[in-house]
Protein backbone atom coordinates (compact mmCIF):
# COMPACT_ATOMS: atom_id res chain seq x y z
CA UNK A 1 0.00 0.00 0.00
CA UNK A 2 1.25 3.51 -0.80
CA UNK A 3 1.75 6.02 2.01
CA UNK A 4 4.38 7.77 4.12
CA UNK A 5 7.99 6.78 3.44
CA UNK A 6 9.30 4.49 6.17
CA UNK A 7 12.79 4.54 7.68
CA UNK A 8 13.66 1.49 5.64
CA UNK A 9 13.10 3.47 2.44
CA UNK A 10 16.34 5.30 3.23
CA UNK A 11 18.34 2.03 3.42
CA UNK A 12 21.06 1.22 0.88
CA UNK A 13 19.93 -0.35 -2.38
CA UNK A 14 21.50 -3.76 -1.57
CA UNK A 15 19.12 -4.10 1.41
CA UNK A 16 16.13 -4.16 -0.90
CA UNK A 17 14.79 -0.67 -0.09
CA UNK A 18 12.68 1.34 -2.50
CA UNK A 19 15.81 2.55 -4.33
CA UNK A 20 16.74 -1.05 -5.18
CA UNK A 21 17.31 -1.31 -8.98
CA UNK A 22 14.48 -3.83 -9.11
CA UNK A 23 12.13 -0.99 -8.24
CA UNK A 24 13.12 1.21 -11.19
CA UNK A 25 9.78 0.72 -12.89
CA UNK A 26 7.91 1.78 -9.76
CA UNK A 27 10.13 4.84 -9.35
CA UNK A 28 9.47 5.93 -12.91
CA UNK A 29 5.75 5.72 -12.13
CA UNK A 30 6.18 7.80 -8.94
CA UNK A 31 5.50 4.86 -6.63
CA UNK A 32 7.46 4.50 -3.38
CA UNK A 33 7.09 1.25 -1.49
CA UNK A 34 6.35 1.49 2.23
CA UNK A 35 6.03 -0.96 5.07
CA UNK A 36 2.71 0.11 6.62
CA UNK A 37 0.75 -2.94 7.63
CA UNK A 38 -2.80 -3.39 6.43
CA UNK A 39 -4.08 -3.17 10.00
CA UNK A 40 -2.37 0.16 10.68
CA UNK A 41 -3.63 1.51 7.35
CA UNK A 42 -7.18 0.56 8.24
CA UNK A 43 -6.92 2.30 11.59
CA UNK A 44 -5.54 5.49 10.02
CA UNK A 45 -8.24 5.54 7.36
CA UNK A 46 -10.92 4.82 9.96
CA UNK A 47 -9.79 7.66 12.21
CA UNK A 48 -9.70 10.01 9.22
CA UNK A 49 -13.20 9.09 8.07
CA UNK A 50 -14.53 9.35 11.62
CA UNK A 51 -13.04 12.83 12.00
CA UNK A 52 -14.71 13.93 8.77
CA UNK A 53 -18.09 12.40 9.59
CA UNK A 54 -18.25 13.33 13.26
CA UNK A 55 -18.66 17.07 12.65
CA UNK A 56 -21.81 16.96 10.45
CA UNK A 57 -23.28 14.03 12.44
CA UNK A 58 -22.83 15.83 15.78
CA UNK A 59 -24.18 19.01 14.17
CA UNK A 60 -27.33 17.21 13.02
CA UNK A 61 -27.79 15.60 16.44
CA UNK A 62 -27.43 18.90 18.31
CA UNK A 63 -29.78 20.65 15.88
CA UNK A 64 -32.34 17.92 16.47
CA UNK A 65 -32.03 18.35 20.24
CA UNK A 66 -32.53 22.09 19.87
CA UNK A 67 -35.39 21.52 17.41
CA UNK A 68 -33.59 23.64 14.82
CA UNK A 69 -33.97 23.41 11.06
CA UNK A 70 -30.70 22.10 9.58
CA UNK A 71 -29.16 24.02 6.66
CA UNK A 72 -28.41 20.61 5.10
CA UNK A 73 -32.10 20.32 4.23
CA UNK A 74 -31.53 23.07 1.69
CA UNK A 75 -29.73 20.48 -0.44
CA UNK A 76 -33.17 19.07 -1.22
CA UNK A 77 -35.12 22.35 -1.23
CA UNK A 78 -33.09 24.44 -3.66
CA UNK A 79 -31.67 23.69 -7.09
CA UNK A 80 -27.91 22.91 -6.87
CA UNK A 81 -26.73 26.15 -8.47
CA UNK A 82 -23.35 27.69 -7.65
CA UNK A 83 -25.03 30.56 -5.79
CA UNK A 84 -27.19 28.22 -3.68
CA UNK A 85 -24.22 25.98 -2.86
CA UNK A 86 -22.18 29.03 -1.76
CA UNK A 87 -25.08 30.13 0.43
CA UNK A 88 -25.43 26.62 1.87
CA UNK A 89 -21.71 26.52 2.68
CA UNK A 90 -22.01 29.89 4.43
CA UNK A 91 -25.12 28.82 6.40
CA UNK A 92 -23.46 25.61 7.57
CA UNK A 93 -20.35 27.52 8.63
CA UNK A 94 -22.39 30.05 10.61
CA UNK A 95 -24.53 27.35 12.27
CA UNK A 96 -21.64 25.02 13.13
CA UNK A 97 -21.58 24.13 16.85
CA UNK A 98 -18.04 22.78 16.49
CA UNK A 99 -16.78 26.02 14.99
CA UNK A 100 -18.64 28.12 17.56
CA UNK A 101 -16.95 26.23 20.39
CA UNK A 102 -13.46 25.72 18.97
CA UNK A 103 -12.76 28.88 16.96
CA UNK A 104 -12.89 31.56 19.71
CA UNK A 105 -10.84 29.45 22.12
CA UNK A 106 -8.22 28.56 19.52
CA UNK A 107 -8.07 32.17 18.32
CA UNK A 108 -7.61 33.35 21.89
CA UNK A 109 -4.57 31.08 22.35
CA UNK A 110 -3.09 32.04 18.99
CA UNK A 111 -3.55 35.74 19.68
CA UNK A 112 -2.19 35.63 23.22
CA UNK A 113 0.85 33.43 22.68
CA UNK A 114 1.64 33.84 18.99
CA UNK A 115 0.30 37.30 18.05
CA UNK A 116 -1.65 35.52 15.31
CA UNK A 117 -4.72 37.23 13.88
CA UNK A 118 -7.02 36.06 11.11
CA UNK A 119 -7.95 37.05 7.57
CA UNK A 120 -9.64 40.23 8.85
CA UNK A 121 -7.59 41.35 11.86
CA UNK A 122 -3.79 41.64 12.11
CA UNK A 123 -2.03 41.82 15.48
CA UNK A 124 0.40 44.71 15.93
CA UNK A 125 2.54 45.69 18.91
CA UNK A 126 1.44 46.95 22.33
CA UNK A 127 -2.21 45.97 21.81
CA UNK A 128 -2.62 47.63 18.39
CA UNK A 129 -4.84 45.89 15.83
CA UNK A 130 -5.08 46.43 12.07
CA UNK A 131 -7.58 45.56 9.36
CA UNK A 132 -5.86 42.91 7.23
CA UNK A 133 -7.21 44.09 3.82
CA UNK A 134 -5.89 47.56 4.67
CA UNK A 135 -2.44 46.20 5.47
CA UNK A 136 -2.47 44.29 2.20
CA UNK A 137 -3.45 47.46 0.33
CA UNK A 138 -0.57 49.47 1.79
CA UNK A 139 2.05 46.72 1.47
CA UNK A 140 0.78 45.22 -1.77
CA UNK A 141 1.40 45.94 -5.46
CA UNK A 142 0.12 49.05 -7.22
CA UNK A 143 -3.65 48.87 -7.68
CA UNK A 144 -3.47 50.48 -11.16
CA UNK A 145 -1.46 47.58 -12.63
CA UNK A 146 -3.40 46.05 -15.51
CA UNK A 147 -2.24 42.49 -14.85
CA UNK A 148 -3.31 42.75 -11.22
CA UNK A 149 -6.73 44.07 -12.23
CA UNK A 150 -7.14 41.21 -14.72
CA UNK A 151 -6.24 38.71 -12.01
CA UNK A 152 -8.88 40.18 -9.70
CA UNK A 153 -11.53 39.92 -12.40
CA UNK A 154 -10.64 36.29 -13.08
CA UNK A 155 -10.45 35.35 -9.39
CA UNK A 156 -13.90 36.82 -8.76
CA UNK A 157 -15.42 34.88 -11.66
CA UNK A 158 -13.64 31.66 -10.64
CA UNK A 159 -15.03 32.03 -7.12
CA UNK A 160 -18.57 32.37 -8.46
CA UNK A 161 -18.93 35.89 -7.05
CA UNK A 162 -19.73 37.51 -10.37
CA UNK A 163 -17.75 40.07 -12.31
CA UNK A 164 -16.07 42.93 -10.45
CA UNK A 165 -14.47 46.06 -11.87
CA UNK A 166 -11.15 46.67 -10.08
CA UNK A 167 -10.16 49.82 -12.00
CA UNK A 168 -11.42 52.89 -10.07
CA UNK A 169 -10.78 55.51 -12.76
CA UNK A 170 -13.66 54.83 -15.21
CA UNK A 171 -16.25 54.85 -12.41
CA UNK A 172 -14.90 58.08 -10.94
CA UNK A 173 -14.77 59.89 -14.27
CA UNK A 174 -18.23 58.59 -15.21
CA UNK A 175 -19.63 59.88 -11.91
CA UNK A 176 -17.87 63.21 -12.43
CA UNK A 177 -19.49 63.61 -15.88
CA UNK A 178 -22.96 62.78 -14.52
CA UNK A 179 -22.58 65.39 -11.78
CA UNK A 180 -21.05 67.99 -14.09
CA UNK A 181 -24.12 67.68 -16.36
CA UNK A 182 -26.08 69.03 -13.39
CA UNK A 183 -23.55 71.73 -12.53
CA UNK A 184 -22.32 69.81 -9.45
CA UNK A 185 -18.65 69.63 -8.36
CA UNK A 186 -17.19 66.33 -7.17
CA UNK A 187 -14.71 66.11 -4.28
CA UNK A 188 -12.99 62.79 -3.55
CA UNK A 189 -11.98 61.97 0.01
CA UNK A 190 -10.05 58.66 0.15
CA UNK A 191 -9.33 58.02 3.84
CA UNK A 192 -5.77 56.68 4.30
CA UNK A 193 -5.46 53.30 5.93
CA UNK A 194 -4.34 52.83 9.49
CA UNK A 195 -1.33 50.81 8.30
CA UNK A 196 -0.16 53.82 6.29
CA UNK A 197 -0.35 56.34 9.10
CA UNK A 198 0.40 54.17 12.17
CA UNK A 199 3.02 51.76 10.77
CA UNK A 200 5.34 51.85 13.79
CA UNK A 201 2.76 50.04 15.92
CA UNK A 202 2.37 47.44 13.17
CA UNK A 203 5.99 46.48 12.51
CA UNK A 204 7.63 47.81 15.70
CA UNK A 205 10.55 49.45 13.87
CA UNK A 206 9.87 53.08 14.76
CA UNK A 207 8.30 55.93 12.83
CA UNK A 208 9.24 56.08 9.12
CA UNK A 209 10.60 59.30 7.64
CA UNK A 210 7.65 59.58 5.22
CA UNK A 211 4.08 58.30 4.93
CA UNK A 212 4.01 54.78 3.51
CA UNK A 213 1.18 53.97 1.13
CA UNK A 214 0.30 51.84 -1.88
CA UNK A 215 2.82 52.57 -4.66
CA UNK A 216 0.08 53.76 -7.03
CA UNK A 217 -1.58 56.25 -4.66
CA UNK A 218 0.35 59.29 -5.90
CA UNK A 219 -0.23 58.37 -9.57
CA UNK A 220 -3.94 57.86 -8.90
CA UNK A 221 -4.35 61.27 -7.26
CA UNK A 222 -2.40 62.95 -10.08
CA UNK A 223 -4.53 61.34 -12.80
CA UNK A 224 -7.79 62.20 -11.08
CA UNK A 225 -6.76 65.81 -10.49
CA UNK A 226 -5.62 66.11 -14.09
CA UNK A 227 -9.20 65.37 -15.15
CA UNK A 228 -10.54 68.17 -12.96
CA UNK A 229 -11.72 66.12 -9.97
CA UNK A 230 -10.87 67.71 -6.62
CA UNK A 231 -9.09 65.33 -4.22
CA UNK A 232 -8.83 65.99 -0.50
CA UNK A 233 -5.59 64.19 0.40
CA UNK A 234 -5.87 63.57 4.14
CA UNK A 235 -2.26 62.40 4.32
CA UNK A 236 -1.08 66.01 4.22
CA UNK A 237 -3.21 66.73 7.29
CA UNK A 238 -1.30 64.31 9.51
CA UNK A 239 0.33 66.17 12.43
CA UNK A 240 4.12 66.17 12.44
CA UNK A 241 5.88 63.77 14.80
CA UNK A 242 5.92 63.49 17.71
CA UNK A 243 2.17 63.33 17.67
CA UNK A 244 -0.82 61.65 19.24
CA UNK A 245 -2.21 58.62 17.38
CA UNK A 246 -4.60 59.48 14.55
CA UNK A 247 -6.27 56.05 14.60
CA UNK A 248 -7.99 54.14 17.39
CA UNK A 249 -5.86 51.40 18.94
CA UNK A 250 -8.30 48.51 18.50
CA UNK A 251 -10.48 49.87 15.71
CA UNK A 252 -10.32 50.31 11.94
CA UNK A 253 -11.21 54.01 12.17
CA UNK A 254 -9.61 57.32 12.97
CA UNK A 255 -9.69 59.04 16.37
CA UNK A 256 -12.46 61.59 17.06
CA UNK A 257 -9.85 64.37 17.35
CA UNK A 258 -8.25 63.73 13.96
CA UNK A 259 -11.64 63.19 12.32
CA UNK A 260 -12.70 66.66 13.50
CA UNK A 261 -9.48 68.18 12.14
CA UNK A 262 -10.15 66.52 8.79
CA UNK A 263 -13.75 67.77 8.76
CA UNK A 264 -12.65 71.39 9.15
CA UNK A 265 -9.84 70.99 6.58
CA UNK A 266 -12.31 69.40 4.14
CA UNK A 267 -14.73 72.29 4.73
CA UNK A 268 -12.01 74.72 3.62
CA UNK A 269 -11.54 72.75 0.39
CA UNK A 270 -15.30 72.86 -0.29
CA UNK A 271 -15.52 76.60 0.40
CA UNK A 272 -12.55 77.30 -1.88
CA UNK A 273 -14.47 75.79 -4.80
CA UNK A 274 -16.43 79.04 -4.83
CA UNK A 275 -19.74 77.41 -5.76
CA UNK A 276 -21.57 77.66 -2.44
CA UNK A 277 -23.64 80.78 -1.80
CA UNK A 278 -23.98 82.04 1.77
CA UNK A 279 -26.61 79.94 3.54
CA UNK A 280 -30.04 81.55 3.74
CA UNK A 281 -30.02 80.92 7.48
CA UNK A 282 -26.61 79.98 8.90
CA UNK A 283 -26.84 76.82 10.99
CA UNK A 284 -26.51 77.45 14.71
CA UNK A 285 -24.66 74.35 15.85
CA UNK A 286 -22.81 73.57 19.03
CA UNK A 287 -20.50 70.72 20.10
CA UNK A 288 -21.28 68.92 23.35
CA UNK A 289 -18.48 66.67 24.70
CA UNK A 290 -19.51 63.11 25.53
CA UNK A 291 -17.66 59.88 26.23
CA UNK A 292 -17.99 56.55 24.44
CA UNK A 293 -16.50 53.24 25.61
CA UNK A 294 -16.12 49.92 23.82
CA UNK A 295 -13.55 47.50 22.40
CA UNK A 296 -12.83 48.23 18.77
CA UNK A 297 -14.38 46.58 15.74
CA UNK A 298 -11.11 44.72 15.12
CA UNK A 299 -11.56 42.91 18.42
CA UNK A 300 -15.01 41.91 17.18
CA UNK A 301 -13.42 40.59 13.98
CA UNK A 302 -11.09 38.32 15.95
CA UNK A 303 -14.22 36.49 17.16
CA UNK A 304 -12.88 35.84 20.65
CA UNK A 305 -15.00 34.70 23.57
CA UNK A 306 -17.43 37.30 24.89
CA UNK A 307 -15.63 37.35 28.25
CA UNK A 308 -12.12 37.67 26.76
CA UNK A 309 -9.62 39.69 28.83
CA UNK A 310 -6.90 40.30 26.24
CA UNK A 311 -8.38 43.56 24.96
CA UNK A 312 -10.01 45.99 27.37
CA UNK A 313 -12.63 48.56 26.37
CA UNK A 314 -11.25 51.97 25.41
CA UNK A 315 -12.86 55.33 26.22
CA UNK A 316 -12.81 58.31 23.86
CA UNK A 317 -14.28 61.80 23.99
CA UNK A 318 -16.53 62.75 21.09
CA UNK A 319 -18.30 66.04 20.43
CA UNK A 320 -21.94 65.57 19.62
CA UNK A 321 -23.19 68.27 17.27
CA UNK A 322 -26.48 69.79 18.43
CA UNK A 323 -28.80 72.56 17.34
CA UNK A 324 -29.67 75.57 19.50
CA UNK A 325 -32.29 73.51 21.34
CA UNK A 326 -29.83 70.73 22.18
CA UNK A 327 -31.23 68.24 19.63
CA UNK A 328 -28.67 65.92 18.00
CA UNK A 329 -27.69 66.85 14.45
CA UNK A 330 -29.60 65.24 11.57
CA UNK A 331 -28.98 64.98 7.84
CA UNK A 332 -31.00 67.34 5.61
CA UNK A 333 -31.93 66.00 2.13
CA UNK A 334 -32.62 69.58 0.96
CA UNK A 335 -29.03 70.70 1.65
CA UNK A 336 -26.83 71.82 -1.25
CA UNK A 337 -23.89 69.63 -0.18
CA UNK A 338 -24.14 65.82 -0.28
CA UNK A 339 -21.71 63.51 1.53
CA UNK A 340 -21.46 59.92 0.28
CA UNK A 341 -19.53 57.76 2.70
CA UNK A 342 -18.82 54.43 4.32
CA UNK A 343 -18.05 53.47 7.94
CA UNK A 344 -15.58 56.37 8.21
CA UNK A 345 -18.61 58.62 7.78
CA UNK A 346 -20.83 56.56 10.10
CA UNK A 347 -18.32 56.18 12.95
CA UNK A 348 -19.21 58.44 15.92
CA UNK A 349 -22.59 59.19 14.27
CA UNK A 350 -24.32 55.83 13.83
CA UNK A 351 -25.16 54.88 17.40
CA UNK A 352 -25.15 51.15 16.65
CA UNK A 353 -21.40 51.26 16.03
CA UNK A 354 -20.89 51.98 19.71
CA UNK A 355 -18.79 55.14 19.46
CA UNK A 356 -21.42 57.80 20.12
CA UNK A 357 -24.09 59.53 18.02
CA UNK A 358 -24.27 62.67 15.85
CA UNK A 359 -20.55 63.32 16.36
CA UNK A 360 -18.97 62.00 13.17
CA UNK A 361 -17.76 63.36 9.86
CA UNK A 362 -21.15 64.55 8.61
CA UNK A 363 -22.12 66.55 11.71
CA UNK A 364 -18.61 68.00 12.08
CA UNK A 365 -18.45 68.98 8.41
CA UNK A 366 -21.88 70.61 8.69
CA UNK A 367 -20.66 72.57 11.73
CA UNK A 368 -17.49 73.62 9.93
CA UNK A 369 -19.44 74.78 6.86
CA UNK A 370 -22.12 76.48 8.95
CA UNK A 371 -24.83 74.98 6.76
CA UNK A 372 -27.04 71.86 6.53
CA UNK A 373 -25.61 68.70 4.98
CA UNK A 374 -27.18 65.73 3.22
CA UNK A 375 -25.61 62.32 3.93
CA UNK A 376 -25.89 58.89 2.32
CA UNK A 377 -23.63 56.46 4.16
CA UNK A 378 -23.34 52.70 4.32
CA UNK A 379 -20.73 50.67 6.16
CA UNK A 380 -18.32 48.82 3.89
CA UNK A 381 -18.08 48.82 0.08
CA UNK A 382 -17.72 52.58 -0.16
CA UNK A 383 -16.55 52.22 -3.75
CA UNK A 384 -19.94 50.96 -4.88
CA UNK A 385 -22.65 50.81 -2.21
CA UNK A 386 -23.31 54.52 -1.71
CA UNK A 387 -23.19 55.29 -5.45
CA UNK A 388 -25.66 52.46 -5.96
CA UNK A 389 -27.93 53.81 -3.21
CA UNK A 390 -27.89 57.25 -4.83
CA UNK A 391 -28.54 55.82 -8.32
CA UNK A 392 -31.48 53.80 -7.04
CA UNK A 393 -33.08 56.85 -5.45
CA UNK A 394 -32.69 58.79 -8.69
CA UNK A 395 -34.14 55.93 -10.73
CA UNK A 396 -37.11 55.72 -8.35
CA UNK A 397 -37.92 59.39 -8.94
CA UNK A 398 -36.44 60.76 -5.72
CA UNK A 399 -33.98 63.30 -7.15
CA UNK A 400 -31.51 63.40 -4.28
CA UNK A 401 -29.22 65.58 -6.41
CA UNK A 402 -31.77 68.35 -6.92
CA UNK A 403 -30.31 71.63 -5.65
CA UNK A 404 -26.91 70.10 -4.91
CA UNK A 405 -23.78 72.10 -5.71
CA UNK A 406 -21.10 69.81 -4.24
CA UNK A 407 -20.91 66.03 -3.78
CA UNK A 408 -18.18 64.71 -1.47
CA UNK A 409 -17.39 61.06 -2.07
CA UNK A 410 -15.61 59.55 0.95
CA UNK A 411 -14.28 55.98 0.76
CA UNK A 412 -11.56 53.97 2.49
CA UNK A 413 -8.36 54.04 0.43
CA UNK A 414 -8.09 50.23 0.63
CA UNK A 415 -11.12 50.13 -1.69
CA UNK A 416 -8.73 51.20 -4.44
CA UNK A 417 -7.12 47.75 -4.16
CA UNK A 418 -10.09 45.54 -3.29
CA UNK A 419 -13.27 47.49 -4.06
CA UNK A 420 -15.79 46.97 -6.85
CA UNK A 421 -15.80 50.01 -9.14
CA UNK A 422 -18.64 49.09 -11.45
CA UNK A 423 -20.00 51.94 -13.55
CA UNK A 424 -23.66 52.82 -13.00
CA UNK A 425 -26.44 54.28 -15.10
CA UNK A 426 -27.15 57.87 -14.03
CA UNK A 427 -30.65 59.11 -14.90
CA UNK A 428 -30.99 62.56 -16.39
CA UNK A 429 -32.21 65.35 -14.11
CA UNK A 430 -35.97 65.46 -13.51
CA UNK A 431 -37.49 68.33 -15.49
CA UNK A 432 -37.94 71.39 -13.30
CA UNK A 433 -35.97 69.89 -10.43
CA UNK A 434 -32.89 72.10 -10.78
CA UNK A 435 -31.78 74.86 -8.49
Amino acid sequence: MQGTVSVSSLAPAHLGGPTDPSHDDDLRRGIIRTEISRGVARVVVGVFLFAIASVPLSQSYLEKLAEEDSPLLDLFRRPPTAENLHQLEHDIEVASYAKTYVQPRLQGWLTRFGRVGNKRATIGHDGWLYYTPGVQHVAGPGFLQRDLQSSRRKASLDAGDGAVEPDPLPAIFDFQRALAARGIRLVLFPVPDKAALQPAQLHGRGEPSAVTDNPDTAAFIAQVRQRGVVVFDARVAVPAAPRAPVFLVQDTHYTPAWMEQLAFALAQVVVQLGVLPPPAAPAVLQAAPQTATRVGDLVDMLKLLDDQRQFSPRTVTVHQVQDAQGNPWESDPAADVLLLGDSFTNIFTLEGMGWGAAAGLGPQLSRALGRPLDVIAQNDSGAFATRQALARELAAGNDRLAGKRVVIWQFASRELSNGDWKRLEWPRPIAGAGR
